[in-house]
């Protein structure tokens, strides 16, 4: 994983966070800078995932898979870490889906 593809994917899930905590009434955060530290959070959690665990470079659905599975993780590490967070399990869902998709769009492009 490159760092443009580090780079990108932090901002489109703090992006995609912002933008779900408005909308999904199962899922609201307060300020903008935990948006900020939840998208940072979550695509370290990504990185990791994808150096260590995959060891070599990831195929474009796998990054959709990599990005649901880091969020879903990272949000559910993150609300116990920060109350902050008021999160349902279908906002969980959705939110995740939505990041596992833009992560499989996004990133894959930047080739």
């Amino acid at each position: 994983m490159t760092w443009l593809r580090m780079i990108t994917r932090f901002i489109a899930v703090s992006l995609v966070i912002l933008f779900i905590g408005y909308l999904l009434p199962g899922f609201s955060i307060i300020p903008f800078s935990t948006a900020v530290l939840g998208g940072f959070f979550i695509a370290g959690l990504g990185y990791l995932i994808e150096t260590v665990a995959l060891k070599k470079e990831a195929l474009p659905y796998t990054h959709g898979v990599v990005g649901f599975t880091a969020t879903t993780l990272g949000l559910i590490v993150f609300k116990v870490l920060l109350l902050t967070i008021n999160i349902s399990w279908l906002g969980l869902i959705l939110t995740s889906l939505i990041i596992g998709l833009v992560d499989l769009i996004i990133p894959s492009s930047l080739k």
